[in-house]
């Protein structure tokens, strides 16, 4: 977090120099009718009255632009640029910079009243909100996108959207948390998360390390001034500056983000060598911070978007919780974690440092905190396995990190090529590593030399311990996503062979550090595979390459890992393809223009990807490598993921329903009940070939046609129908005689017969075209039913008053589904 007067005052210069070329503010002044609450004021212009008398308060200095600071706080930005105090002894007053002096806490109601108090002083008065105009814009980042964004066609409907498998919003606490300048949000907005100076993060080692990740060696550009300029960062090689400030994941959302998986990282041996440092070099200490973290970035959204539960960033523990989220428009947040002590399970010299009771108790402790993924490994060897290592001079540091961390350094041996693991340098006698390695992080190597390894191929001897199978185990009893990147192959191989063995789908490779010649495996058993991210061609090729080894038995859909704010480099600008300002979503809903921060104005054609909030502009290169074809296996990349995941909740996987599975009063066959629930029929019938804004539908084996489940209003299913020869209501099918219903049931409107208790007969051109069965209340209303017919995808046959041939309503049918 931002720390100390000196920074405020600092940010609050900022503010002034900023505000000469603000653009409008990023949420347009409410004109709502609605009655007020205490949330729906955000970002209002309001004069305040006294309540009761009405007399005006502060007049001279509003009115006052009502900046969330949290739910139901707000900052009361006046319109000489500067923030309603009280001043200590309840007199109001004016100040230049944010503090709780400047934070008001609203309650009440419009219709009782409402109440500010002063956090500083606890001192409240009664205040009416009177709508004014004439506010000045609190400064802010800009998303810079005009227009409403999609939503899904009902709660449990296919997604449409993009995937982030890999994320890091809340590492701006890593590292002992004064290592990465800036953070995603502040309560005080971007000028105070984005800071003009960095230098209370440049200090000692802190700095040194800092130099070397983002510029290569020991200097730096003299001005690496943030908020409003932004001379050096944000930029796609500053891995140690903030990147994901929230209104650029509200861009990238705006563009079609629908799924973003965002790990709570930490490294214990980097963070011990710190200069300055106010986190604990723990890792599950560090869990903890971050994971408290994202839910305040979770919160602060809501109160920017008028209330609890009213943000589009939504975290999610489920993947039924996931799909209605994304179909209500908003992004699913999946909590992660990637350290390297899991549930403090090192190892020293080989001996692990914990044991199963550790192990379950801390899995427990996850799962309370909502994390629904993580990595048994990470960039450490630990009691579970070893680590795919990092390459290149930054490999050098990990590896004295490794040896701090667990007594030894990594140990190779030569492999095949297609197993290879990081490929290893040795080090150098002089030069950047050198520098870092025989001064401020000498403490690591504890007097001992890197060693010299051979050439490559090479592996890392460490394999998947006991600890560790019993790890992978309770992930799958427990529905938890293995994320099999950084372990080395021999782990990996011995993880996947388990939930191969537990045909167990949940499994992830979502970014770097990856074992390319387990992919074939990883898609047969169900799992979900993104690359890092990469310049558009690239990616392309990969997204190709990848295709090619999915099993057609499931959906295929892509995504990428950005790593941003891990330390991950991201695509800097590329001279082919450049975009066109402004553009378009895909699908055409929002119009992007250049993103703005202050005074810097983001252009991927010259900055590449920056921060976040270009991967709206990424996307749309991409769009013009690739085209619609790849496009749509990106927007099918939230589905695939939920698919994957659905799966390792014990949904089954895609397959047709039997050609003769038979109709009863209470539904069809075992599998699909009338009354049962969207999840329920998930789990007995197994994911569904397409899900409609209030239908499941399955193909049938080895015939034409179709099996819908429609739901009601209340999510229940009222009504099953089969188009497919073979199914039977009653002994009659599709495809029988209408004249075989002569008897059997009655005309209940031209077209649908009803008989035989709740079975429903269409007639098409004299012969049966479908079968169903219906609850009661559907069937009470034959407008209601033919609705329902019309919603499930079946056409009926009415007869005109006046004619003798029938003629067919013309319905959307869904597509033929055989069996392969």
């Amino acid at each position: 977090m931002v720390r100390g007067a000196l920074l405020i005052a600092a940010v609050a210069a900022a503010i002034a120099v900023a505000l000469s070329s603000s653009a409008a503010s990023p949420v347009a002044h409410r004109t709502s009718t609605r009655a007020l609450t205490r949330y729906s004021l955000v970002h209002g212009c309001y004069k305040l009255r006294a309540r009761p008398g009405g007399t005006p308060i502060a007049a001279k200095r509003g009115p006052f632009r009502m900046q969330a600071a949290a739910l139901g706080v707000y900052l009361l930005w006046g319109r000489h640029r500067d923030y309603l105090i009280d001043s200590g002894k309840g007199a109001l007053a004016s100040s230049g910079a944010p503090s709780n002096a400047a934070e008001w806490r609203v309650t009440g109601s419009a219709r009782r009243g409402f109440k500010i108090t002063n956090l500083a002083t606890h001192k409240g008065r009664g205040v009416r909100f009177v709508r004014a105009r004439g506010c000045t814009v609190y400064p802010e980042a800009q998303v810079n996108a005009k227009g409403s964004t999609f939503k899904g066609a009902g709660p449990q409907a296919t997604v449409r959207g993009t995937a982030e498998g890999h994320a890091h919003v809340t590492a701006f606490e890593f590292i002992g948390g004064d290592f990465h300048c800036g953070q995603p949000w502040n309560r005080y907005g971007a000028p105070y998360a984005l800071p003009a100076s960095c230098a209370h993060y440049e200090q000692g080692t802190n700095g040194a390390f800092e130099s070397f990740l983002d510029f290569g060696g020991p200097t730096r550009p003299s001005d690496m001034h943030g908020w409003p300029t932004f001379r050096e960062w944000p930029s796609p090689t500053a891995l140690v500056e903030e990147g994901d400030y929230y209104t650029g994941i509200e861009r990238a959302w705006k563009a079609g983000l629908r799924l973003m998986e965002t790990n709570l990282v930490d490294n214990e041996a980097l963070c011990s060598v710190m200069t300055v440092k106010h986190n604990p070099c723990n890792d599950m200490a560090g869990v903890r911070i971050q994971n408290r973290d994202l839910h305040a970035l979770q919160n602060y959204i809501d109160a920017q978007s008028g209330g609890p539960g009213k943000g589009w960033f939504r975290i999610v523990t489920n993947p039924f919780q996931a799909r209605r989220v994304i179909n209500q428009g908003k992004l699913a947040v999946i909590e992660g974690i990637e350290v390297s002590r899991l549930f403090g399970c090192g190892e020293m010299y080989d001996v692990p440092q914990c044991g199963r009771a550790q192990i379950d108790a801390g899995l427990r402790e996850v799962r309370r905190m909502g994390v629904r993924t993580f990595f048994p490994v990470h960039e450490f060897d630990n009691a579970f396995g070893g680590t795919k290592m990092i390459a290149g001079d930054t490999g050098m540091i990990v590896n004295a990190g490794n040896r701090d961390e667990t007594g030894s350094f990594w140990t190779l041996h030569p492999c095949a090529a297609k197993d290879q693991d990081a490929e290893q340098l040795s080090a150098p006698a002089s030069g950047p590593v050198a520098t870092l390695l025989n001064g401020p992080m000498a403490s690591l190597l504890h007097g001992n030399p890197l060693p010299v390894y051979g050439p490559p191929p090479q592996c890392n001897v460490r394999g998947l311990t006991d600890l560790g199978a019993y790890v992978i185990n309770r992930m799958i009893k427990t529905h938890v996503l293995i994320q099999l990147d950084h372990m080395s192959s021999k782990t990996a191989t011995a993880a996947l062979s388990i939930a191969e063995k537990h045909r167990y789908a949940g499994v992830v490779s979502a970014h770097c550090c990856s074992s390319p010649q387990l992919f074939r495996r990883i898609y047969n058993v169900g799992g979900f595979i993104t690359p890092p991210v990469m310049p558009t061609e690239g990616f392309a090729g990969t997204l190709k390459a990848d295709r090619a080894q999915r099993n057609s038995r499931y959906r295929f859909g892509f995504g990428w890992g950005s790593d941003m704010n891990g330390l991950g480099t991201q695509p800097g600008p590329t001279v082919s393809g450049p975009i066109k300002y402004p553009f378009k979503s895909y699908g055409g809903g929002v119009t992007f223009s250049r993103e703005r921060w202050g005074q810097r104005v983001f252009d991927f054609n010259k900055d590449g990807l920056a921060n976040y909030g270009m991967y709206a502009d990424w996307l749309r290169q991409l769009q013009s490598v690739g085209g619609r074809p790849l496009m749509n296996d990106m927007f099918q990349g939230a589905e695939a993921y939920l698919d994957t995941w659905e799966r390792a909740y014990g949904v089954p996987a895609t397959s047709c329903r039997p050609a003769r599975e038979r109709f009863s009063n209470a539904g069809l066959g075992k599998a699909l009940r009338l009354g049962a629930s969207a999840r329920a029929a998930l789990y007995r019938a197994g994911q569904p070939v397409s899900r409609t804004g209030r239908s499941y539908g399955y193909c049938v084996a080895g015939r034409a046609g179709r099996v819908t489940a429609l739901f009601n209003a209340r999510g229940r299913i009222a009504m099953i129908a089969s188009s497919a020869k073979g199914g039977r209501a009653g002994r009659i099918g599709p495809g029988a005689s209408a004249s075989g219903l002569s008897g059997r049931a009655r005309e209940l409107t031209p077209g649908v017969w009803v008989g035989g208790g709740r079975y429903v007969y269409g007639i098409r051109s004299g012969r049966v075209s479908f079968v169903a069965t219906a609850t009661a209340s559907e069937l009470r209303s034959a407008a209601k039913l033919r609705s329902d017919l019309q919603a499930a995808g079946f056409g009926i046959d009415v007869v005109l008053v006046g004619t003798k041939s029938p003629v067919q309503t013309v319905l959307p049918e869904l597509d033929r589904m055989r069996s392969g």
